[in-house]
């Protein structure tokens, strides 16, 4: 699961909920166990592509209530929740991390964005996606409440 298959899932179910639901306000939780190089995961989701998901959540303009959430990597779960916090208040931040008393966790590179494993390939095809996301939909239908 990269950040395109990632986003083109997320986009129309969180495009659906907010139609049927139409909510006040919104409670998102950023669990970053998607993140590329988790150890419990097998995503290869980069921090642009978890922040993209913000972005396009806070583009409903929704008072929000942002969390964290799992992430076994502590290295990279602080790279995005820094990089989606700077979306948040819309801030841009550079991909170099600054020195801190954390510097060496950030080895090789020290940068805040997370590069795609090119060892770990997507058996996600955009077919199976597709057929794949109306599934919750299907479900309501067959239990007479949608």
């Amino acid at each position: 699961m990269d950040d395109e298959s990632y986003e083109s899932i997320f986009k129309p179910v969180i495009e659906k909920v907010m139609e049927t639901f139409c909510p006040s306000a919104v409670v998102l939780q950023c669990g970053a166990d998607s993140l590329t190089g988790d150890r419990l995961g097998c995503f290869n989701v980069t921090t642009r592509g978890h922040g993209e998901c913000v972005r396009f959540v806070k583009g409903f303009g929704l008072p929000m209530l942002v969390v964290g959430g799992g992430g076994y990597r502590i290295r990279n779960v602080s790279r995005a929740w820094a990089y989606e916090t700077s979306i948040l208040v819309n801030q841009e931040v550079s991909n170099n991390i600054p020195y801190n008393d954390y510097f060496e966790f950030y080895t090789p590179d020290f940068k805040l964005h997370l590069v795609p494993d090119k060892d770990l390939k997507n058996d996600n095809t955009k077919e199976y996606l597709e057929q794949h996301k109306y599934v919750g939909k299907e479900r309501k239908l067959w239990n007479g409440l949608y």
